[in-house]
């Protein structure tokens, strides 16, 4: 039952996560898609290791799978909609500060955070000296249509050790209501190991 809830809820995380593919625009703020495109290639390539843990309801599930290039992409899909932001419709939405210090780190934040109501309130950068050294991505996505209602708290980590940035962990979280259901509670957490 719970596999099946399971698989049932993956999906519908992964359909609202679809993008149409023959979409274009400027990227005004920050290309998301060229960011998973990368890191599906260096996490494939490194022959990485996928640890996942699943909760749904206080129910969790636990897996391990080596990885290939369509299961990162996968994976990564949902993180996706952070490219919202670029789209023309939300152009001027977006006030950016950058070079605060991280009162939690010795990494320098730097934030795009809507000015009027938006799917993505914001999103939110750490990185160590230089933009390109990208520690951390947290952010919030929220959507409510005539089926569902969905608020979703992300984060991505990368770790440079190898000389290349590389996707090490990412954390969802959030609630999921459907119409004529009750809301559902998850969390998905996921850390890479490349094995060499």
């Amino acid at each position: 039952m719970i596999v099946r809830a399971l698989c049932f809820f993956i999906m519908l995380i992964l359909l609202a996560a679809c993008n149409k593919q023959n979409e274009t625009y400027d990227k005004v703020y920050f290309d998301f898609d060229s960011l998973i495109n990368v890191q599906v290639n260096v996490l494939a390539n490194a022959k990485s290791t996928l640890t996942k843990s699943v909760s749904l309801d206080g129910k969790i599930d636990q897996s391990s799978h080596a990885t290939d290039s369509t299961l990162v992409a996968q994976e990564l899909d949902v993180f996706r909609q952070l490219d919202l932001i670029n789209k023309p419709l939300y152009r001027n939405t977006y006030e950016v500060t950058d070079g605060e210090k991280d009162t939690q780190s010795n990494l320098i934040v730097r934030r795009y955070k809507a000015k009027t109501p938006a799917p993505i309130a914001f999103v939110t950068f750490y990185y160590h000296n230089d933009f390109t050294q990208i520690k951390k991505i947290e952010s919030v996505y929220q959507e409510t249509n005539s089926l569902y209602a969905t608020k979703r708290q992300l984060q991505l980590e990368f770790d440079d050790s190898t000389g290349i940035i590389m996707l090490s962990k990412y954390r969802m979280t959030g609630s999921q209501k459907m119409i004529l259901s009750d809301s559902v509670k998850f969390t998905i957490e996921a850390s890479f190991m490349a094995s060499h």
